[in-house]
This record gives structure tokens, C-alpha cells and sequence, in this order.
């Protein structure tokens, strides 16, 4: 009887294998089935289900686990998650949502350790991501499984690729006319508008796409033995992202996409829509809440103390100046979204017409306009939001809020000029948001 597999606790990270002699692999593929051994319990061996590799299947597998823990170190605890399924006649790796990770033995020794290894990597990044559940979220069908699992391991290989794995022919964004460091839902929208084929092995119902053939259907009974159930996944899902932001803080070179996805698991979004309300309501509203004295008006009750006249209050309407940056690297959907949702914020709260100024290298003359609609966009060259935050505090009467709507790549200055509060719109997923005294910063990386 060869010996089994160690597979790892998704929590400790220590190793558990099974007596030999317990199980036996019947005909079906990577599924174990009770044995007649005597004096053995026949419930605990069918719990189990997944069949062990055989002895040098097994030693093969922990060395290409090892060399892809220390390829991407802080994603040790989830590689040592994975539970392997020999799959003969696979062609490739594969993986099912329950971290079950589906192996071509004969397939990975002509790939060797290396190579072998950033495979599991690979497929490690699509459960960790949750390509499984993102794919329902964006209503990917049967026919279009293909497409979302191109578009995922586009998305995956190209931040591989960074760290310099040897992946083998794995496909990137570029490959696919796609721009590098996108979004797996922005690849696949892109994909379905291109409306063409690409031919590309699946990675398994885990990446969102097609289940492989030699996928066990039924959930995990024991979970760490035979995949991960839900929870234990959340919980590797949580500690990987805890090891990717303490090594993206010590300056080593974590995956970008990755370092993305482990800070919105980590500190998740709310949504965009409500964050702006907030950001634009708080400072407008102090300014239209605060009394100013008009002797034009006196107060009413003023009559009651005729020695002592007392003037009426004014309450004024916030001065507010929008600066749009035109670079080419705007996103004009998600900058015709934010237009709309601030149009209509300022109106909600008495502005009647503003000052913008758009802005690249450059500012442009300021405009005002009763709305955000009215306005002519000019420029189109680099991008420095500096230039129109200081030409939009010169505007007279200075404006008390001044919007920037941006894509973010741009310096900016290291706090607000004097009396203006400042609220950075950032259009898109991967600028930092900018921070210092006077600063209100929001991100934007969807339409809703």
C-alpha cells in the first residue's frame, strides 16, 4: 500500500495524513471508498474521500508545494491548504471552490518542481480571490465559463509575472489586446464585446470557469482532510491576507493585484456612492449650516429690547470649485458616473452654479456653470492636480470645498490651502489615495 499524501491544516498549517492500509482508490478517480480491512471503521474511511497519492506522486507534490511556498511566502498558508486529487489524463492543474486542486502528475514531472510549483501558485490565487463566487456576481453563464477563466488568468499570470514565476505558457493581458493590471471583471466585459475565441485549458469550477471532468462534486465532510469548507476557506483567506500586507509593509515584492485584493478583504469598501455623500455632504452643510449676521434683516425679535437692535441671520450658500482632471488615462464611464452622483449632491444642498476648472499639466480658464453637464473638457496631456487645487483656491470668492476628480496618478499637494477643504475623487483601483490636513479622499472603482 503506498502512502498517502500529508495535506495541510488550514489553520495551524501543521500536517495530517491517514494510516496506511485504511483506504483503498476504487476506479473513480481520486475518491476513496471503505476497505474490508478488518478492525476498521468503514464511516471514518468514506468521510474522508479523497484517495492519497501514491508514495512518489506524493514526494513530488511536497516539493513543488515547498518551492511555491517560497516563491510567494506570504501565501504559505494558503498553498498548504490545498488538497491534492490525482487526476491522470488532466493535462494540466486544476481547481474546484472547496480547495480541492486537481493533479496531472505525469503533466507536472514534465514541467518539473519549478514550474510545477508556480502552477500551484497560480491556482492558489484563483481561490484566494474567489473567482468562484465573482464569477455568479457577474452573471457568467455555460457559454461564457471559457471567457471569465481567460479572463482570470490573465488578471493572475500578469501579477506572476511581476515576481518573475515561471509559469508555462501561461496567457497574459497583452496576449488578449488587453491592458496589464486590470480587473478580472473588466477583462471579461472586455472579452464578451470582443465576441471572439480563445482557445485555453480549463482551471476548474475554483476559477469561475467549466468544472473540470475529474471534479468531486460533493462538499467537504471533514474539512482540512478532504478540501475546505466555507468558513475554514474565510479563515485562510483572512490569514493570507494578514501575510500579504505585513510583506507589501516590509517593502518585499508582494503581486500587486494581490496586495489590492488582501487590503479590500481586509478593510472592505462601502460603496462609493455612500462615501461621496458623506465626503461632499459634511463640509457643504457647514458651510450653508453657519449663521452669518445681515443688518439688512433684523431680527424680528429684536422689537422686544428696541435699545439694543440686533441684525438678522443670513445663511449663504457654500462656494464650491470642481477640478476634472483630463489626462487620456481618465475612465469616461466612471467619470460620467461620479459627475451625475456630485451634480446632484451639490444641488441637494442649495448650490446653484460652481466653478470648474479642468486641468492636465495645465489649468484651464475656470468655467462656472449651473451644472457639471454645462461644462467644455479641455486638455488631454499628463496629469498634476496641484497646478488646478492652487488655481481653484485663487478663484474669487475663494471656494470653501474644492472636488478633484482624478484617476490619481498625480502628485498632490501636502495639505489643503488655507479656509478650503479638499475632496479627492480618485477614478480607478490602483492610485493611493491621497492624505494630510484638509483632506477627504473617496475611490471609485465600479459604476454602482
Amino acid at each position: 500500500m503506498s502512502e498517502p499524501a500529508a495535506t495541510a491544516s488550514p489553520t495551524t498549517g501543521a500536517t495530517a495524513t491517514s494510516t496506511p492500509g485504511v483506504a483503498t482508490a476504487t476506479s473513480t478517480p481520486g475518491v476513496a471508498t471503505a476497505t474490508s480491512t478488518p478492525g476498521v471503521s468503514a464511516t471514518s474511511t468514506a468521510a474522508t474521500r479523497v484517495a492519497p497519492l501514491e508514495r512518489a506522486d506524493a514526494e513530488f507534490f511536497a516539493a513543488a508545494r515547498l518551492r511555491a511556498a517560497r516563491l510567494q511566502p506570504y501565501l504559505a498558508t494558503a498553498v498548504f491548504a490545498l488538497v491534492p486529487v490525482a487526476s491522470s489524463g488532466l493535462g494540466t492543474f486544476a481547481v474546484d471552490r472547496y480547495w480541492r486542486v486537481y493533479v496531472d502528475v505525469a503533466v507536472a514531472r514534465e514541467w518539473g518542481v519549478e514550474q510545477s510549483a508556480a502552477v500551484l501558485v497560480h491556482e492558489a490565487h484563483h481561490v484566494l480571490r474567489q473567482h468562484h463566487s465573482r464569477a455568479l456576481a457577474c452573471g457568467v453563464t455555460v457559454d461564457t465559463h471559457d471567457l471569465w477563466n481567460l479572463a482570470a488568468d490573465a488578471a493572475i499570470n500578469d501579477d506572476l509575472l511581476d515576481d518573475r514565476l515561471p509559469l508555462p505558457d501561461g496567457v497574459l493581458p497583452r496576449h488578449l489586446g488587453l491592458a496589464p493590471r486590470g480587473l478580472e471583471e473588466e477583462y471579461y466585459a472586455e472579452l464578451l464585446d470582443e465576441a471572439s475565441e480563445h482557445p485555453h485549458d480549463t482551471c476548474g469550477s475554483g476559477s469561475g470557469g467549466a468544472p473540470a471532468d475529474c471534479e468531486i462534486v460533493e462538499e467537504p465532510e471533514e474539512s482540512g482532510r478532504d478540501g475546505l469548507d466555507d468558513v475554514d476557506a474565510e479563515a485562510v483567506r483572512r490569514a493570507t491576507a494578514h501575510d500579504v500586507t505585513a510583506a507589501a509593509s516590509r517593502g518585499e515584492c508582494a503581486s500587486p493585484g494581490l496586495v489590492l485584493w488582501a487590503r479590500d478583504l481586509l478593510h472592505p469598501q462601502v460603496p462609493w456612492r455612500h462615501l461621496l455623500r458623506t465626503a461632499l455632504g459634511r463640509p457643504v452643510r457647514e458651510v450653508t449650516g453657519e449663521a452669518h449676521a445681515d443688518w439688512t434683516r433684523p431680527d424680528r425679535r429684536a422689537d422686544a429690547r428696541e435699545d439694543f437692535p440686533r441684525p438678522g441671520n443670513r445663511y449663504h450658500a457654500p462656494d464650491i470649485a470642481v477640478v476634472i482632471d483630463t489626462s487620456a488615462s481618465m475612465d469616461r464611464p466612471l467619470l460620467d458616473a461620479a459627475v451625475t452622483e456630485i451634480n446632484g449632491l451639490l444641488r441637494r444642498n442649495g448650490v446653484r452654479s460652481l466653478v470648474v476648472l479642468t486641468c492636465d499639466v495645465e489649468s484651464a480658464r475656470p468655467q462656472r456653470v449651473r451644472r457639471l453637464g454645462d461644462l467644455v473638457l479641455r486638455g488631454g496631456g499628463g496629469t498634476d492636480m496641484r497646478v488646478g487645487i492652487a488655481a481653484a483656491a485663487a478663484c474669487r470668492p475663494q471656494p470653501s470645498v474644492v472636488v478633484v476628480l482624478t484617476d490619481g496618478e498625480t502628485p498632490w499637494p501636502s495639505a489643503a490651502p488655507a479656509r478650503t477643504s479638499i475632496v479627492a475623487v480618485v477614478i480607478g483601483p490602483h492610485a493611493p489615495l491621497p492624505e494630510g490636513p484638509g483632506f477627504t479622499s473617496v475611490r471609485i472603482t465600479g459604476p454602482t
